[in-house]
């Protein structure tokens, strides 16, 4: 896992660099079982906080977009509760540990399911942002 996990997230800091400003690598650990990468930056008067870690078997992510503690924009691949509610309704309860990828909005009040989300793709998500 080593060598591809560094790589991707050498990736993702280096599009990072380029599209944001005061880009800090908060945690960077690489270990034969999984990998973790969180950065913080800035965009204008916005935050940008961007966590992504990698296991032998998936690939966790969370990437958003903040004005204080305001999401304006929040991408992630968790076992969300209201998006696992969107996608399998009363079934939900027998996926509680399934990750979901989704989008929040508005402050966490809306949510829209996706499919699974690259840095890149949120990168153009913040760069198209009216906000």
């Amino acid at each position: 896992m080593d060598g591809e996990a560094r790589r991707h997230f050498e990736q993702i800091l280096t599009l990072a660099r380029q599209s944001f400003s005061d880009v800090q690598v908060k945690h960077y650990d690489i270990s034969a079982r999984r990998a973790i990468l969180k950065v913080a930056g800035a965009y204008g008067d916005k935050r940008v906080e961007i966590t992504e870690i990698l296991t032998l078997q998936a690939r966790k992510y969370s990437y958003y977009l903040l004005r204080s503690d305001f999401v304006l924009l929040g991408l992630d691949n968790s076992a969300d509760r209201q998006a696992l509610r969107l996608k399998y309704g009363a079934e939900f309860p027998q996926h509680l540990h399934e990750p979901i990828p989704h989008l929040h909005t508005e402050n966490k009040q809306k949510l829209t399911l996706t499919e699974e989300k690259s840095f890149a793709d949120f990168v153009e998500m913040v760069l198209e942002f009216e906000g």
